[in-house]
């Protein structure tokens, strides 16, 4: 018959293995989701780097003007009550930037606007359908999970998430689990 305590050894060496695990999943993981830098435009013609997400939770509504889905999902985002903490930034995703500032007025002057340029290939050749919505954290990284269409109560799930991510009730949390399994 084994030791009594040989059992609780093993479990504990299991959960470190599988913590460290996570570690590097979690690293490579964090690593890919860096929103890419960018130097863009606006209909105004004023540049716009990626310098535009700091401090604030993004929602990055990328939209093109040959979905209609695209000007229902900008009205009902201009429409939407957020905190302080968040802003809502739209990048228009095809050239036709006419057209793009004309729904953009209509359906969402409040919403300021990025004109997409090859910088963002990275983000638009995974996007598969528009509208879809991204958030972007106060520093720059990709969180929750994208949004296609205009799901709008989707969309304020995600921000909830966000949110409740950062309270302070959060970072107490992952405090107390980085100090029982690290």
């Amino acid at each position: 018959m084994p030791n009594k305590t040989f059992f609780p050894f093993v479990v504990i060496i299991a959960l470190l293995i599988v913590d460290s695990f996570l570690i590097n999943e979690l690293t490579l993981e964090q690593a890919d989701k860096k929103f890419p830098a960018f130097c863009a435009k606006n209909f105004a013609g004023e540049i716009l780097t990626e310098k535009i997400f700091m401090g604030k939770v993004t929602v990055l509504c990328i939209w093109d003007t040959k979905n209609n889905q695209c000007a229902d999902l900008l009205k009902k985002l201009a429409a939407l009550a957020v905190p302080s903490n968040v802003q809502i930034i739209g990048l228009v995703g095809d050239k036709n930037f006419a057209d793009a500032e004309k729904i953009a007025i209509k359906n969402s002057p409040s919403i300021p606007q990025i004109l997409a340029n090859d910088d963002f290939l990275p983000i638009l050749s995974k996007i598969r359908a528009v509208p879809t919505t991204i958030l972007i954290d106060e520093g720059g990284n990709l969180i929750g999970q994208p949004v296609t269409g205009a799901e709008i109560k989707f969309i304020q799930l995600e921000i909830s998430h966000a949110l409740e991510k950062n309270s302070p009730r959060s970072q107490a949390l992952r405090k107390i689990h980085a100090a029982l399994f690290r």
